[in-house]
C-alpha cells in the first residue's frame, strides 16, 4: 500500500488533542450538575481545541511560509503544545472526575490491596522502613519523573526528529487516556487515608522528600491515582529511551524500578494503582505507536 501524501492541516497529534478535548467537553456537558467551575473550564477547553485548529491553520499559510523563523517557531510549537498542556488538563480533571461516581472509589481500592497483600502497603512500607535514607531514595526517584519527562524530548529533538516525533505522540496519547479513564473513576490514592496524607504534607528526610513535600503541598488536585501515571509515562519514556538512546535506556530502567516501589512507599497510590500503571506504560506505548501509524496511512503525519 502506498503511503498517502499529507495534504491534512491536522497532525497526528492534533487529531487526539481535538479527539480528548471533545469527550471532556461531551461529558462536562453530560453532567453538568455534578462539575466543578464548568464555565470556567468549558470555555478553556473549547479555546485549546480552537487554538489547536488556528494553528494548524497558520502552518499553511502563503505569510508563514515564506518566513522561515515563523514557519519553524510554529513548527516547534505544534510539536510540542501538548507537554505546555498536561499539567492544565491533569488538574482540571479534579472539576469533572464525580461525574458517574459521586464519591470517592478508593474504599473499593483498598479492598483490592488488602485482598492481595494482607495489609495497605502504601501505608506501610513508607512507616515500618522510614529510615530518611530509604525516604531520599525513593522520592528522589519519584522526582526523576520531571526531569526526565523533559529531558528525553529536548534531547531526541535536536538529535533525532523521528524519534521526537514518535516520543511526543506516545506521551499525548499515554497521558490522555489516563486523563481519560481518572474522570471517570475518581481515586485519590494512598493519600485518601488521613495519617498517609499528613505524612505527604510534613517536611522531614533530606532535600528530595522536602521538594516532593513541597510539591505536594502546594497541589490542591485530588484524584488521578489509577493507574499511575507516573509509572506509565515513565516507562513510556524507558521504553522509547532504550530504542533511541540505549545508555540513556539503561539509567532510566534504574529509575523507573525504585520509582514504581516509591509510588506506593511515599504514600501516592495503591499497590494496584503501580500494578496498573506498569501495565498501561508498557502496552499503551506499542498501542499508541499502532495508532500514529494508521492515522499517518490516512493522512495525518
Amino acid at each position: 500500500m502506498t503511503k498517502p501524501s499529507s495534504n491534512n492541516l491536522l497532525s497526528a497529534i492534533d487529531v487526539i488533542t481535538l479527539l480528548f478535548c471533545g469527550w471532556v467537553l461531551a461529558y462536562m456537558s453530560i453532567g453538568i450538575n455534578r462539575v466543578y467551575d464548568a464555565w470556567q473550564h468549558m470555555p478553556t477547553y473549547m479555546g485549546i481545541a480552537i487554538s489547536v485548529l488556528i494553528l494548524a491553520w497558520c502552518q499553511q499559510q502563503t505569510w508563514v511560509i515564506n518566513n522561515g523563523k515563523l514557519l519553524k517557531a510554529i513548527s516547534f510549537l505544534r510539536g510540542i503544545y501538548p507537554v505546555l498542556l498536561f499539567g492544565y488538563f491533569f488538574t482540571s480533571g479534579y472539576a469533572f472526575n464525580r461525574v458517574i461516581f459521586p464519591n470517592w472509589l478508593d474504599p473499593w481500592f483498598m479492598q483490592i490491596d488488602k485482598s492481595i497483600f494482607g495489609y495497605y502497603p502504601s501505608m506501610l512500607w513508607g512507616t515500618k522502613y522510614n529510615h530518611w535514607l530509604l525516604q531520599e531514595l525513593f522520592h528522589f526517584a519519584y522526582f526523576c519523573y520531571y526531569p526526565m519527562i523533559a529531558g528525553l524530548p529536548i534531547y531526541l529533538y535536536f538529535k533525532q526528529p523521528k524519534a521526537f516525533k514518535e516520543i511526543i505522540f506516545n506521551l499525548t496519547f499515554v497521558f490522555y487516556l489516563c486523563y481519560t479513564i481518572y474522570s471517570v473513576l475518581p481515586v485519590i490514592g494512598g493519600r485518601f487515608i488521613p495519617e498517609a496524607m499528613e505524612i505527604t504534607q510534613t517536611y522531614r528526610a533530606g532535600l528530595f522528600t522536602h521538594i516532593m513535600v513541597f510539591i505536594y503541598r502546594s497541589s490542591g488536585h485530588l484524584g488521578g491515582a489509577f493507574p499511575s501515571s507516573h509509572i506509565a509515562i515513565t516507562l513510556v519514556l524507558t521504553v522509547a529511551a532504550l530504542r533511541f538512546v540505549r545508555r540513556m535506556g539503561y539509567v532510566f530502567a534504574v529509575i523507573a524500578f525504585f520509582l514504581s516501589i516509591a509510588t506506593v512507599y511515599c504514600h501516592y497510590h495503591w499497590a494496584i494503582d503501580a500494578i496498573m500503571g506498569i501495565i498501561t506504560g508498557v502496552g499503551a506505548y506499542y498501542l499508541a505507536n499502532n495508532v500514529r501509524y494508521k492515522l499517518s496511512q490516512i493522512g495525518f503525519q
